[in-house]
């Protein structure tokens, strides 16, 4: 067996075991320790690290279908893990010093990070001090390094945008995460105040969404020359997918056990209930399709190490689309799962307000992504970074 099957393998075995701390991993607003645990032991963290490194370098195909398995079981630890995963792959884009320290004792890293550019930094001798907040950091309970974006300013250049890897030991973590869905991702607010950034710890925002990054400078294989948002739109695709799954899954166990509160009738013997569980299942088939087919087209344009805007549109396009379909699908499941499927303790409950919460993302948003493919279709301006 191939490395990324073994890995695909062990996600199902940890499957029930992530399902059975799915309430646990709410109630604690983060993965339990012993999750995270797990997933470093099984060695998932390190599927995007080089080789170079210690890391299995496989592609984004691995780390999608275990981001889909842990979703259908616990959407928050689909999302942390994918994150984790997908972290490592930025790590391999910022200059090679950072990378040779970063990876200097284990093939992989726990890092959270926001790129919204919240920050702000100042030019100093040797790097940057940066002072800011950013919301949204998933992950961080457990991480080793966040990733903050921030405007320069003070250069003898216009205000532009940078990522900078902060340790965890300069971060203070605010603990606000409070929210109706996704609560055990533990994406809590972090902040840093003067905090000085070696200039190998930064890397250009606008060269991370073009590609231009030093990661294809750094390693031969073309994975390391992708724009980071084609990357990175699949730590949170699988996500969908997966709870999509998981709803249905969910429906269709309920559906066979429930029965008519008044007449004592079997709702799996209704037509409605037959239909609903037709176009859950069909919605699952549907969105599994249309994931499998962005993956595999993103690999095989990547083998060049450049991806076109006119196809970053079209993958963000893609993007939008899968995540109304997998919203409105986990919706029509749970109109028809009946009120005890509300309870705190019921898991499709859960996938109603993880996905619809999710649905707010403003990188999975599908109003600004079909303006910006459709103005692009027109041979406008798209209005912004592609």
């Amino acid at each position: 067996m191939d490395l990324a099957n073994e890995l695909i393998g062990r996600a199902h075995e940890l499957k029930p075991v992530i399902a059975a701390r799915a309430l646990a991993t709410e109630q604690k607003r983060s993965l339990l320790d012993e999750t995270v645990k797990d997933l470093c032991d099984a060695g998932f963290m390190q599927i995007l690290t080089p080789k170079r490194f210690g890391g299995h370098e496989l592609h984004i195909d691995t780390m999608v279908e275990v981001a889909r398995i842990f979703a259908s079981a616990c959407p928050s630890t689909g999302w942390v893990s994918a994150f984790y995963i997908g972290h490592n792959w930025l790590h391999a884009v910022f200059p090679e010093k950072s990378q040779e320290e970063v990876f200097a004792n284990q093939p992989y890293q726990l890092s959270a990070g926001q790129i919204s550019p919240t920050a702000t930094a100042v030019r100093v001798k040797g790097g940057y001090e940066l002072s800011g907040r950013q919301a949204w950091s998933s992950g961080v309970v457990h991480s080793d390094y966040v990733l903050f974006t921030g405007m320069v300013q003070g250069e003898d250049a216009p205000p532009h945008p940078l990522m900078f890897l902060v340790p965890m030991a300069n971060v203070e973590v605010i603990d606000n995460w409070y929210i109706t869905g996704m609560k055990g991702t533990g994406s809590q607010d972090v902040a840093v105040e003067k905090v000085f950034v070696p200039d190998h710890h930064t890397v250009s925002f606008l060269a991370l969404i073009e590609g231009s990054h030093p990661g294809g400078t750094v390693h031969a294989n073309p994975l390391y020359s992708l724009p980071a948002i084609t990357v990175l739109s699949f730590e949170a695709l699988p996500v969908l997918v997966g709870a999509l799954r998981g709803a249905a899954e969910n429906f269709l166990e309920t559906s066979r056990n429930r029965y008519n509160s008044y007449t004592g009738a079997s709702v799996a013997a209704k037509p409605a209930t037959q239909m609903r569980l037709g176009r859950a299942f069909g919605n699952v088939e549907a969105a599994d399709a249309l994931l499998r087919a962005a993956v595999t087209k993103t690999m095989e344009i990547g083998k060049s190490g450049a991806v076109p805007p006119q196809i970053r549109a079209e993958l963000r396009m893609q993007v939008g689309l899968i995540t109304k379909l997998c919203c409105d699908g986990v919706n029509d499941i749970i109109h028809g799962a009946g009120g005890n499927s509300f309870r705190d303790d019921h898991p499709l409950q859960r996938f109603f307000r993880d996905v619809n919460v999710l649905r707010t993302h403003a990188a999975l948003d599908i109003e600004p992504t079909s303006e910006l493919y459709g103005r692009m279709l027109l041979g406008m301006d798209p209005g912004g970074a592609v």
